[in-house]
């Protein structure tokens, strides 16, 4: 790891590229990676995208009943932390969100997710700014994460422009003239 740094806390944003758990011996902590920085942070990555999620207005459990809804997916769905200037911030998991081991990746910031052939199995992701993760997870599986994180922007962008078409009709809508009442 590049840099050595460390926080406390975390809140994800748009430039946060993965979330994945780091032993140190004692306990779990989240190794982050963004676009041009890498770092530690000192809680579990379910905390660090939960607290995300209520730093941006919503709840841990909000964002998976609207994935769910949205892409139909119930175990280990896509989720939305927040909205950044009018884009989703979607993230998916690699397991069982309250997984220790799950790795969370920006939807966004994986260019290709390819077979590790190297012998050791599992998957290689490779990450926007040149970064690779190595994952003992099947490609297959992540490529289908992957997949659903998209059917959710979609949903997303297709609930967004049906509510600016709405919002639209309503400012279009003409009123008759208010009546004038003479002053006594």
């Amino acid at each position: 790891m590049g840099n050595k740094n460390h926080s406390l806390s975390y809140t994800i944003c748009s430039n946060t590229y993965a979330l994945l758990p780091y032993n140190d011996g004692r306990r779990t902590w989240t190794r982050v990676i963004e676009d041009r920085s890498e770092f530690l942070v000192e809680e579990s990555t379910y905390k660090t995208v939960t607290s995300s999620c209520s730093f941006y207005r919503g709840s841990m459990e909000s964002a998976t009943l609207y994935a769910q809804k949205a892409v139909r997916v119930k175990h280990k769905p896509p989720i939305i932390i927040g909205e950044y200037y009018g884009n989703p911030l979607i993230f998916f998991p690699t397991h069982s969100p309250k997984n220790k081991d799950a790795v969370w990746f920006n939807f966004d910031a994986v260019d290709l997710v390819e077979s590790d052939d190297s012998g050791r199995g599992g998957s290689i992701v490779y990450l926007s700014n040149g970064e690779t993760v190595h994952l003992d997870v099947s490609p297959i599986a992540l490529r289908n994460q992957h997949s659903f994180a998209g059917s959710l922007r979609r949903y997303f962008k297709r609930a967004q422009e049906m509510h600016k078409h709405q919002m639209t009709y309503v400012a279009k809508r003409t009123y008759p003239p208010r009546t004038q009442y003479p002053l006594d």
